[in-house]
């Protein structure tokens, strides 16, 4: 669907090729509004007697990571990124998984203390051992702007496989990048007949085409994106479904 290549931006030892690459395309607007939403669903999902186990689908560098653990606009964000020095305080006591194919990516954020603990993995092939089992004690699951890289089956596996333990409440958040993906990846769709859930929704800018893209895209400038936030209720026992 006309999506520029960004591969190579992901594979540096740090994220300053990302942050250049980005930032001209308005990269920031999308996460200025994940963290203020994902800020507020926390608000409203966090224990507050225990931490949280996260499992983030496509972490790339962290810059999703610096979101919702750290509360870090995009400013904030790439700035801590521009200063390995600068200490990062978390705002939400979580314990991060994250995965990607990106082995750079993940090192670097491991390193500088983005993740607590990470999973090399390439989206087309199954989960791991180690993965599912992380994705079935997680209380919360993410996965942003690389839904689209990840085949409907195996999206469906990790979604499944997440609400199989529904001991406690869960949070999954995702989005779908329609100017690029045009699969039905709505909840009412993934989890028709499963019991106890809620969803809300938002349809926000993600950034700027570019130039290639909007040739592509009929000179339209700008690309959408429907994010969702799906609240599993706690099951006593039974199926999810």
């Amino acid at each position: 669907m006309g999506k520029e290549d960004f591969g190579n931006i992901y594979v540096e030892n740090s994220p300053q090729a990302y942050v250049q690459r980005l930032v001209p395309v308005d990269y920031g607007h999308y996460h200025d509004r994940y963290c203020e939403m994902i800020n507020e669903e926390l608000e409203k999902f966090a224990p507050k007697d225990r931490g949280m186990s996260a499992v983030e689908l496509g972490s790339s560098y962290g810059n999703t990571t610096l979101a919702y653990k750290f509360g870090l606009n995009w400013e904030k964000a790439v700035e801590s990124w521009m200063h390995d020095d600068q200490p990062l305080k978390k705002k939400w006591d979580f314990n991060v998984v994250a995965v990607d194919i990106s082995e750079q990516a993940l090192s670097y954020g491991s390193r500088r203390g983005i993740f607590d603990s990470s999973i090399v993995h390439d989206f087309s092939n199954p989960p791991s051992h180690e993965l599912a089992m992380a994705i079935e004690n997680a209380d919360f699951m993410t996965s942003i702007m690389t839904l689209f890289y990840i085949p409907t089956e195996r999206w469906l596996e990790a979604c499944y496989k997440f609400i199989a333990n529904r001991s406690k409440p869960k949070l999954l958040v995702y989005n779908v990048m329609m100017a690029f993906d045009n699969r039905n990846l709505t909840p009412e769709l993934l989890f028709a007949g499963v019991k106890g859930w809620t969803c809300r929704s938002s349809f926000n800018k993600h950034r700027n085409f570019t130039a290639g893209e909007q040739e592509t895209h009929h000179g339209n400038t700008e690309a959408w994106t429907m994010t969702y936030f799906v609240h599993f209720e706690p099951m006593k026992s039974g199926p999810a479904h």
